[in-house]
Protein backbone atom coordinates (compact mmCIF):
# COMPACT_ATOMS: atom_id res chain seq x y z
CA UNK A 1 0.00 0.00 0.00
CA UNK A 2 1.36 3.32 -1.17
CA UNK A 3 1.08 5.92 1.48
CA UNK A 4 3.29 8.62 -0.32
CA UNK A 5 1.53 11.99 -0.01
CA UNK A 6 1.37 14.28 -3.06
CA UNK A 7 3.00 17.65 -2.74
CA UNK A 8 -0.83 19.39 -3.95
CA UNK A 9 -1.69 17.19 -0.45
CA UNK A 10 1.47 18.40 1.37
CA UNK A 11 0.63 22.04 0.72
CA UNK A 12 -2.81 21.93 1.65
CA UNK A 13 -2.16 20.45 4.39
CA UNK A 14 0.60 22.84 5.52
CA UNK A 15 -2.02 25.41 4.15
CA UNK A 16 -4.60 24.42 6.46
CA UNK A 17 -2.53 23.84 9.38
CA UNK A 18 -1.50 27.73 8.90
CA UNK A 19 -4.59 28.81 8.49
CA UNK A 20 -5.68 27.16 11.65
CA UNK A 21 -2.58 29.10 13.47
CA UNK A 22 -3.33 32.25 11.56
CA UNK A 23 -7.07 32.59 11.12
CA UNK A 24 -6.47 36.16 10.00
CA UNK A 25 -4.58 34.67 7.45
CA UNK A 26 -8.39 33.79 5.65
CA UNK A 27 -9.23 31.13 2.82
CA UNK A 28 -7.62 33.52 0.06
CA UNK A 29 -4.50 33.83 2.00
CA UNK A 30 -4.42 29.85 2.78
CA UNK A 31 -5.50 29.67 -0.87
CA UNK A 32 -2.16 31.48 -2.17
CA UNK A 33 0.07 30.00 0.97
CA UNK A 34 -0.84 26.53 -0.56
CA UNK A 35 0.00 27.43 -4.60
CA UNK A 36 3.25 28.58 -2.80
CA UNK A 37 4.38 26.01 -1.05
CA UNK A 38 3.09 23.60 -3.91
CA UNK A 39 5.76 25.37 -6.19
CA UNK A 40 8.21 25.44 -3.94
CA UNK A 41 8.21 21.07 -3.15
CA UNK A 42 7.46 20.57 -7.24
CA UNK A 43 10.71 22.95 -7.66
CA UNK A 44 12.90 21.10 -4.68
CA UNK A 45 11.99 18.10 -5.89
CA UNK A 46 12.32 18.86 -9.90
CA UNK A 47 16.45 20.02 -8.70
CA UNK A 48 16.78 16.53 -6.89
CA UNK A 49 15.97 14.77 -9.79
CA UNK A 50 18.14 16.30 -12.22
CA UNK A 51 21.02 15.92 -9.73
CA UNK A 52 19.97 11.88 -9.62
CA UNK A 53 19.86 12.00 -13.37
CA UNK A 54 23.37 13.88 -13.94
CA UNK A 55 25.26 11.29 -11.08
CA UNK A 56 23.82 8.22 -12.86
CA UNK A 57 25.14 9.97 -15.99
CA UNK A 58 28.22 10.64 -14.57
CA UNK A 59 28.39 7.06 -13.68
CA UNK A 60 26.89 6.03 -16.91
CA UNK A 61 30.54 7.77 -18.44
CA UNK A 62 32.70 6.41 -15.54
CA UNK A 63 31.65 2.89 -16.58
CA UNK A 64 31.74 3.17 -20.29
CA UNK A 65 35.17 4.54 -19.85
CA UNK A 66 36.08 1.65 -18.14
CA UNK A 67 34.66 -0.55 -20.94
CA UNK A 68 36.62 1.00 -23.58
CA UNK A 69 39.83 0.80 -21.73
CA UNK A 70 42.05 -1.21 -23.47
CA UNK A 71 43.90 -2.54 -20.18
CA UNK A 72 40.11 -3.12 -18.57
CA UNK A 73 40.17 -7.23 -18.57
CA UNK A 74 37.33 -8.92 -20.75
CA UNK A 75 35.46 -9.85 -17.55
CA UNK A 76 35.00 -6.27 -16.39
CA UNK A 77 34.24 -5.04 -19.74
CA UNK A 78 31.46 -6.83 -19.87
CA UNK A 79 30.58 -5.93 -16.11
CA UNK A 80 31.33 -2.43 -17.36
CA UNK A 81 29.26 -2.62 -20.43
CA UNK A 82 26.22 -3.53 -18.13
CA UNK A 83 26.84 -1.37 -15.02
CA UNK A 84 26.47 1.64 -18.01
CA UNK A 85 23.55 0.63 -19.71
CA UNK A 86 21.99 0.22 -15.84
CA UNK A 87 23.01 3.85 -15.52
CA UNK A 88 21.83 5.35 -18.47
CA UNK A 89 18.49 3.20 -18.32
CA UNK A 90 18.19 4.57 -14.34
CA UNK A 91 18.36 8.16 -15.61
CA UNK A 92 15.93 8.08 -18.08
CA UNK A 93 13.45 6.55 -15.84
CA UNK A 94 14.59 9.74 -13.15
CA UNK A 95 14.32 12.36 -15.46
CA UNK A 96 10.77 11.05 -17.06
CA UNK A 97 9.58 10.50 -13.05
CA UNK A 98 6.35 12.62 -12.96
CA UNK A 99 5.69 13.86 -9.53
CA UNK A 100 1.86 13.97 -8.24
Amino acid sequence: MDETLSLAAIARLIAADTLQAHPPLGSRGAEDLRHRLETALRTAVREERLACAAECERRRTLWTETEERSSTPSGLRAEARCRANEAAVLADAIRTRTTA
